[in-house]
């Protein structure tokens, strides 16, 4: 169990590489763009519910 468990991560090592600059920087801008739409929409969900008065 343990031995097929290094197998495949071996296997994993052996194929992956080391991103190149433009896809890191493309990578990052996602990753960044989504954690800001994320932090919006809660954002404007915690504003809604405050305008409304609803206490959580």
């Amino acid at each position: 169990m343990i031995r097929e468990a290094l197998e495949e991560w071996s296997r994993v090592v052996k194929l992956s590489r080391k991103p190149k600059r433009y896809e890191f920087v493309t990578i990052a801008k996602v990753t960044g763009l989504g954690m800001l739409i994320v932090g919006l929409i809660g954002f404007m969900i915690r504003m809604i519910i405050q305008i409304l008065g609803v206490v959580l």
